[in-house]
């Protein structure tokens, strides 16, 4: 039971850093996109 408890915990640790890195690159992206087009103008 603890040892599936602690897998989950895991599990959500790790699905949790993967979106929040996801979701950080998609932020970066965005940002590297706008310099572009202001470079271009």
């Amino acid at each position: 039971m603890q040892i599936s408890f602690f897998a989950k915990v895991v599990l959500f640790l790790t699905l949790y850093c993967i979106s929040d890195l996801s979701i950080k690159n998609n932020i970066l992206r965005k940002v590297m996109n706008r310099a572009n087009r202001a470079k271009k103008i």
